[in-house]
């Protein structure tokens, strides 16, 4: 047995070999990928109900077909010239095929060469675009939720505004003197504005994070219930006689008569509040009724795309290894082919 020095084994790696096997990858690979991009387009119907059906297993068919192809022939190309080792150099060739198109696709997703890795698309899309694919999926996936979020929640209007009383000014200003913010004429207007302050920033939220819609709701509604509780609360007649008696030169006759008239003003407009209040909960709990609808669709479009994702990896991982075992069968059967006419 001879033994080899290191320099002879170093020298046993023809890499010119290795680059023309690539090159016919490449080659192979853009050629047949415009006649798949070609049969592509021909099941192509925009008249029918479902103008793309079909349209996405035949391309990955027959991008799983450019693929073994294009390496059974760079194999053979590159044990060919090879000359020996063909199995060796046919890995090679598979090895560095697959990290052009990595590399090309990474410039793809740049802006740059898009030519070239459109080219190479029928390689590096059996790897590169079941990731894209899926990743552009759940960015258009959670883009749609976003809009739908913003349909369903941003429709859902708060009146603010109460029936305006005729409060005499002065039983107005006694009643702003006695630092007592339930019996202020304008706290249950203020109630009702910051429930549509906390309303409009709830659906931001809502929109911009739909997957915490739930949580966001119950926020909310906890929030508008501990509101509707504070407004039912009962005014204190001795504070509001109390606040006119000091504020006002009333007698206490007539003090009397407008803590009666007021508290029936209090009364009516807590009512009407409430009603608004109550009507924006039932709202509301309609919404998160056609979300749960909405966000139960998403979920199973979600599970089917991840299913096909699932497959279409499973298929391009059984593709790839073929092709490298295809790519070094075919190189070990060109260097034979050499190593026969040699002999001859």
């Amino acid at each position: 047995m001879k033994k080899l020095s290191l320099a002879e084994l170093k020298g046993r790696v023809s890499w010119g070999s290795v680059f023309g096997g690539v090159m016919t990858v490449l080659a192979i690979s853009v050629l047949l990928s415009i006649l798949n991009s070609s049969i592509g387009l021909f099941m192509f119907d925009p008249l029918s109900g479902h103008p793309a059906s079909g349209i996405g297993t035949a391309v990955g068919i027959g991008s799983a077909v450019i693929l073994i192809t294009g390496m059974a022939a760079g194999g053979f190309v590159a044990g060919k010239l090879a000359g020996m080792d063909g199995m060796i150099h046919g890995f090679l060739v598979w090895a560095t095929t697959l990290i052009v198109a990595v590399v090309l696709g990474v410039f793809l997703a740049a802006g740059a060469v898009k030519m070239t890795a459109n080219a190479l698309g029928a390689v590096s899309s059996v790897t590169g675009s079941v990731l894209s694919g899926t990743g552009n999926a759940v960015g258009s996936g959670i883009s749609a939720l976003s809009e739908e979020a913003e349909e369903v929640f941003g429709k859902i209007h708060f009146n603010a505004t109460l029936k305006e009383e005729n409060i005499p000014q002065n039983i107005r200003a006694a009643l702003v003197k006695s630092n007592v913010k339930e019996l202020h004429p304008d706290y249950l207007k203020k109630q009702l504005e910051e429930v549509k302050d906390d309303l409009s920033k709830s659906v931001k939220t809502i929109v911009a994070s739909p997957q915490d819609t739930d949580e966001a709701v119950n926020d909310f509604l906890e929030r508008l219930k501990q509101r509707a509780e504070n407004l039912s609360q009962n005014i204190d007649r001795n504070d509001l006689a109390k606040a006119i008696a000091n504020n006002t030169n009333m007698s206490k006759t007539e003090a009397d008569k407008t803590v009666e008239q007021y508290m029936n003003l209090i009364d009516n407009a807590r009512i009407e509040a409430g009603k608004q209040m109550d009507n924006l909960e039932a709202n509301l709990q309609k919404a998160v009724q056609e979300w749960k609808e909405i966000k139960h669709k998403a979920l199973v479009a979600a599970d089917k795309a991840t299913d096909a994702a699932a497959r279409s990896a499973l298929i391009s991982f059984f593709a790839i290894l073929f092709g490298a075992v295809l790519c070094c069968a075919t190189g070990a059967y060109g260097s034979r082919k050499t190593q026969e006419r040699v002999d001859i």
